[in-house]
């Protein structure tokens, strides 16, 4: 390494250690507060009166001897104290970690930091955990906290945080919030490759899903080279996963290529979604339905797939079958849509209520996901069936809506952007 370059890495490490010193002052304040004492009576035996005042307004470095001397006095335990020196090296794991995709060595870590109590860095370590362990709960939590305290971050632990809601943003369907993380982010990443591959692949990621497709390809490239260069075969595959789901997209699916082998680095949600988007105008879905997890999100979707193929292909016995598992897991699974309900409208052939049911249930579900492609398949479909019912105008109105909708998507809502 250009010894130049690993100057800047140590001074800025360096810098990064005295940032977080300085954040525990904070924490002395509320504590002592708490505890109702006195400045001087904190300081009492251990240092000046000035001292505690500095330290607690952040003005100054408390030292390791100092801090472990008020903590004791304040009954707080030390062997639970996160020091900013071990605090940044689980930064920097957990972004290594998060890059690779490595959960079974993100657990480890996640499990190191479970004893400690201090340490603003440990929030994001575990938010980046939850995220690529898809909990959501959990990780909705640190996403609200987190904006409280962005103040106490410096640039490299807060461009990290942002790199992470992005790809929580991804994780939760808002495509729209994932652009504005993105726009946020993009002059915060300094000399950290790893990151800049996560940038370039939440960028990939986040565009495409929002049907600018072009601006994804940007992304794309220079993702694609920081990964390969890296041999990191996980992100990889999801790249090339990505890139079939935006080849459908873009109604170019002579471009997919799909491959099982794919499938290993996907985690359950994510394999369910790429099958289903991979199934839903193709001729056999089966090739692709059959590999869905059933403890997957979208489940029991690609079930209603299945059982429409079969009912359209006169497969009775198996559409009965694959009716009635969906009947049988359709609580268990907190399914959003009534599939059952949508395959009798379609047994009956009530196409009124069926696009009732369409605009009323499927067509809110889709929009909660900020999934253009689906909305406008279900816009085609209302509009099909109006124009079945002789009712050209209603139909022109809903196929107009897909323009409305890409641009409601489209449109930023960041101020950099």
């Amino acid at each position: 390494m250009d010894i130049n370059i690993k100057t800047s890495l140590i001074r800025r490490k360096q810098e990064m250690y005295e940032f977080y010193y300085r954040g525990f002052g904070n924490r002395i304040k509320r504590k002592r507060l708490e505890l109702k004492l006195t400045q001087q009576k904190l300081a009492h035996g251990i240092c000046s009166n000035t001292y505690i005042s500095k330290i607690e307004n952040n003005k100054v470095v408390v030292n390791r001897e100092h801090l472990y001397l008020l903590m004791e006095k304040m009954g707080l335990p030390t062997e639970n104290i996160g020091f900013p020196e071990e605090m940044v090296e689980f930064l920097l794991r957990s972004i290594r970690y998060f890059f690779f995709k490595d959960i079974e060595n993100y657990t480890e870590l996640y499990k190191e930091i479970e004893k400690y109590n201090f340490g603003i860095l440990l929030y994001i370590v575990r938010f980046g955990y939850y995220i690529l362990t898809e909990d959501k709960f959990n990780a909705s939590n640190i996403y609200d906290d987190m904006y409280r305290y962005l103040n106490l971050l410096e640039d490299f632990g807060f461009a990290t945080f942002l790199i992470f809601s992005g790809f929580y943003n991804i994780m939760m369907n808002d495509y729209q919030n994932a652009r504005m993380v993105l726009n946020s982010s993009k002059e915060k990443i300094q000399n950290n490759e790893m990151l800049l591959g996560l940038y370039n692949y939440l960028k990939f990621k986040t565009y495409g899903n929002l049907h600018l497709f072009n601006k994804a390809k940007e992304g794309l490239v220079i993702a694609q080279e920081i990964f390969i260069n890296y041999s990191n075969i996980k992100r990889v595959c999801d790249i090339f996963v990505d890139k079939n789901i935006f080849s459908v997209y873009e109604g170019e699916n002579e471009d997919i290529k799909f491959h099982t082998d794919h499938l290993k680095s996907l985690s359950y949600n994510e394999r369910n979604a790429y099958l289903i988007t991979l199934a839903y105008k193709e001729n056999k879905p089966y090739k692709y339905l059959r590999h869905l997890h059933k403890d997957g999100d979208y489940y029991l979707t690609g079930k209603y797939i299945l059982a429409r193929e079969c009912f359209k292909n006169n497969k009775m016995k198996e559409y009965e079958e694959i009716k009635k598992c969906i009947n049988d897991m359709h609580y268990s699974k907190n399914a959003e849509l009534d599939y059952c309900k949508l395959l009798k409208l379609h047994e009956s052939k009530e196409w009124i209520f069926m696009k009732d049911y369409l605009i009323n249930h499927v067509l809110p579900f889709a929009v909660k996901r900020q999934n253009l492609y689906l909305i406008k398949e279900i816009l085609k479909q209302i509009s099909n069936i109006l124009k079945e019912k002789k009712r050209y105008k209603d139909a022109l109105c809903y196929l107009e809506k897909i323009d409305q909708y890409k641009h409601k998507f489209q449109k930023s809502n960041s101020i950099t952007a």
